[in-house]
């Protein structure tokens, strides 16, 4: 399978991570902190670590302790999660991926959701969404601001993942020379087995990981062009103010 598909999702992951920060910086630059922290950190914070939450539950990981929302964090982190594990299980190690990108998928799901319900994305023409009423604009907007602005990851998410990466690539590459020694002993004991029986179904699973790769590809593709879009606007909206001063 090419690699293209697998590694779109992960270049989106990171330009989503960045393109959040953005939009949270202009929103809180417009807005001011305190108004930024209340009209949108709330809702935002709230879904952020509610994926931690579920990612979590998910994994079977035990969580000890959620702060949903403080504005008055002397660290600056408006919510966090803390949750611990079984470090010998493997499971609950990979697990550890899941749940440090969990705003990121959870994020561009309820963009895309809001998009879907509100919009109609996707439209077979452009001009079908200059029919869409002014509320639900509006509505979607705030979602953006609110999710979109939320949709980074703190340090602390990027550093709970490292044992997940380890285990993870151990499996793929255990999976990899699993697959290697299977070809290879088939080609030299029953020659018609592998392209007959094993190389279809790898093919038919490959296929089906490309189209979820796919998915996550498109949802995130939408994400960031609303974070990006939406930073933009909020940038040209200051310096408007600021030349009307």
């Amino acid at each position: 399978m090419p690699a293209a598909p697998l590694l779109a999702p992960v270049i989106l992951l990171a330009a989503m991570h960045w393109s959040a920060q953005f939009l949270a910086r202009q929103s809180s630059q417009l807005f001011g902190r305190r108004l930024q922290l209340y009209l949108f950190g709330l809702p935002g914070t709230i879904v952020h670590e509610g994926s931690h939450v579920i990612a979590c539950l998910l994994f079977r990981h035990r969580v000890d302790r959620v702060k949903w929302f403080d504005p008055q964090a002397t660290d600056g982190a408006l919510g966090s999660v803390e949750h611990s594990y079984d470090a010998s299980s493997a499971y609950q190690r990979v697990g550890t991926i899941v749940i440090g990108i969990a705003p990121l998928l959870a994020g561009a799901a309820v963009l895309l959701i809001a998009a879907r319900l509100l919009l109609g994305v996707p439209v077979v023409r452009l001009a079908d969404l200059a029919e869409v009423a002014v509320w639900r604009w509006a509505l979607f907007a705030y979602v953006s601001l609110s999710v979109g602005g939320s949709m980074h990851l703190s340090a602390s998410d990027v550093r709970g993942t490292w044992r997940g990466v380890l285990t993870l690539g151990t499996w793929l590459g255990a999976l990899l020379l699993l697959s290697l020694t299977l070809w290879w002993a088939l080609s030299q004991i029953a020659p018609t087995a592998w392209p007959a029986h094993v190389a279809p179904v790898l093919q038919q699973a490959a296929t089906r990981l490309a189209r979820a790769s796919d998915a996550l590809a498109r949802a995130l593709q939408l994400s960031v062009a609303v974070n990006v879009a939406g930073a933009v606007l909020l940038f040209v909206v200051r310096r408007l103010l600021r030349v009307a001063r």
